[in-house]
């Protein structure tokens, strides 16, 4: 019986790491599309649509006067470990902390390059100093109005203008905040105390002598003082709270008065005033006769 013929075996391998071997500057990684990363860093186009391999040598590159990514027309597939076997200077390790703007999280990359190609790449935790470091960075350039309620901080930094205290270094306490934590998550759930850190760095109960957080009216109410920027203090509650009280309520080392706001029940303003008795005595008896039409239920004395 004859024998069928003996089949010749390609050793494909050999023969693209020989190819390899010829051209090592020619070495790329797919990206996204027809495009490819050069181990020089640039970006070239593979001609008739994506290329076919992960890894591969751009063996026919061409640059073009209309377009400045070079076209490659020719292919040839490589396996990244070729690289490690055949050019292993050419091969290094680096390491760096990344901000991923998807996650919004700092993250520790640790990558294998050939040249200036990324062939292999993994993600995990920065150590805490680091992700301190770059999470501040990213806090501070999208502004702190993002982690802590707007309002709330400016009249922080507000009512210390009033008093004259000199605002914390917000920078620094803010890196306080975050060391621990890896993410604008992480800080958004921690941003509570960023407050508390800053005024334990103040004189607490010289602040609160000097721009107290609420005073008490005759009537026993406390009342909360309303501090914002190129404005004086103010404080709001209904009339009915004021009766008794003669002079306005003054704070601070210039015993500023309070800017009063009267509410009728319905808690909407009805008078704006620094001078309480002045309205006692010029405005009420005009006010006076409204709420009695409006709330005859409640008691408007003559002389409150």
């Amino acid at each position: 019986m004859a024998r069928p013929p003996k089949q010749t075996i390609h050793d494909d391998a050999a023969l693209l790491l020989s190819v390899l071997a010829g051209f090592p500057d020619r070495v790329a990684r797919r990206r996204a599309g027809n495009q490819v990363m050069l181990a020089n860093g640039i970006t070239a186009e593979v001609a008739g649509g994506p290329a076919p391999y992960e890894f591969l040598l751009a063996l026919d590159a061409e640059d073009r006067k209309e377009n400045p990514v070079p076209l490659v027309r020719m292919t040839s597939k490589i396996e990244p470990e070729w690289l490690l076997d055949l050019f292993p200077a050419r091969v290094n390790e680096r390491s760096s902390v990344e901000w991923n703007r998807t996650s919004e999280r700092v993250e520790k990359v640790s990558a294998l390059l050939y040249d200036k190609l990324v062939i292999e790449e993994s993600r995990g935790a920065a150590s805490e100093l680091e992700a301190a470091d770059l999470l501040t960075r990213k806090a501070l350039e999208v502004g702190i109005d993002q982690f802590v309620e707007k309002e709330t901080f400016e009249a922080f930094l507000a009512r210390l203008a009033f008093a004259g205290f000199e605002a914390p270094d917000i920078a620094l306490t803010l890196r306080e905040l975050c060391l621990g934590l890896q993410s604008f998550g992480d800080l958004r759930a921690a941003a509570g105390n960023l407050l508390p850190l800053l005024e334990q760095k103040l004189n607490t109960r010289l602040l609160n002598e000097i721009a107290p957080l609420s005073i008490r009216l005759k009537s026993g109410r406390q009342t909360k003082v309303h501090y914002e920027q190129g404005r004086p203090p103010w404080i709001s509650s209904r009339l009915q709270d004021f009766f008794g009280m003669l002079e306005t309520p003054r704070i601070g080392p210039g015993k500023t008065p309070l800017v009063i706001h009267l509410l009728a029940p319905n808690h909407r303003a009805v008078q704006t005033t620094t001078d309480l008795a002045g309205f006692w005595e010029r405005l009420y008896p005009q006010v006076r006769r409204e709420l009695m039409r409006r709330y005859p239920r409640h008691a408007w004395p003559e002389k409150p």
